[in-house]
């Protein structure tokens, strides 16, 4: 039994039983066939020990292939699979960061995509943003392929930035990688707001215009202690436009 094409790792399809060529005698509609491919969409190790248990997929070390075992060359030595004892994907790498920018204080949430980031976030034994370290959020990581962490402080006045490091298990080198794609520290800041009136009553949409208000990864104004609503980002570096609540205005 078998499926054409690579696009699905797994896939349902009809059951029925067929007498004399095209005679269908029965196909019942609460009997699926669970058709599946390890390698199909499962091109790193992390993806490959992801797949479900059941289909007894496992990573061949020497091909570099999620195969079943019979498909694996040396198995005994070769394959990596659930049952395995602490079975942990080599080469991590990363594919994307982001954002890729955010003020020294700390408190931005960065994005951190790839291949082989873990099975586990308990794995995830070290990373450091630009040379400040980062923590990682559990509820938001997502198995071999995504790490969300919140970054600390960065102490160093003049931090020059720098590639994300990350360390799976132990920091040796088949183990640990950096990013090609680099996070800066800015300062935001604006230069004017407009306009500079409006009614008591709120409800006035202010665009407030600097440099670097794209950082971090979020965006709270407040103006005399009274937070506006957020409405978009403009442009790259030039503003943002937000809408105010109820409150007075200062005098000008």
């Amino acid at each position: 039994y078998w499926y054409e094409g690579d696009e699905a790792g797994d896939l349902q399809v009809d059951f029925s039983i067929v007498w004399d060529g095209d005679f269908l005698i029965d196909k019942p509609a609460f009997m699926k066939a669970l058709l599946y491919k390890c390698e199909a969409q499962r091109s790193s190790c992390g993806q490959c020990l992801k797949a479900p248990s059941v289909f007894e997929c496992g990573w061949c070390i020497e091909s570099r292939k999620c195969l079943l075992r019979q498909h694996c060359p040396s198995a005994e030595q070769n394959w990596m699979h659930h049952g395995r004892h602490n079975v942990r994907c080599s080469h991590p790498r990363i594919t994307k960061i982001d954002p890729l920018t955010g003020p020294r204080e700390g408190g931005t949430r960065v994005t951190i995509e790839g291949e082989n980031l873990g099975l586990q976030v308990k794995e995830i034994s070290h990373i450091q943003v630009a040379g400040v370290r980062c923590n990682p959020v559990p509820l938001l990581y997502i198995s071999a392929e995504r790490i969300v962490c919140d970054m600390a402080e960065a102490l160093l006045p003049h931090s020059p930035g720098g590639p994300v490091e990350l360390c799976i298990g132990v920091c040796s080198a088949e183990y640990r990688t950096l990013s090609t794609q680099t996070y800066s520290f800015v300062s935001p800041s604006f230069t004017r707001i407009r306009p500079l009136k409006g009614p008591v009553s709120g409800g006035t949409r202010l665009t407030v215009v600097g440099r670097h208000l794209d950082s971090g990864s979020g965006v709270s104004v407040y103006i005399h202690k009274e937070e506006c609503l957020f409405v978009k980002l403009k442009s790259l570096f030039e503003g943002v436009v937000l809408a105010s609540r109820q409150w007075r205005w200062p005098q000008v």
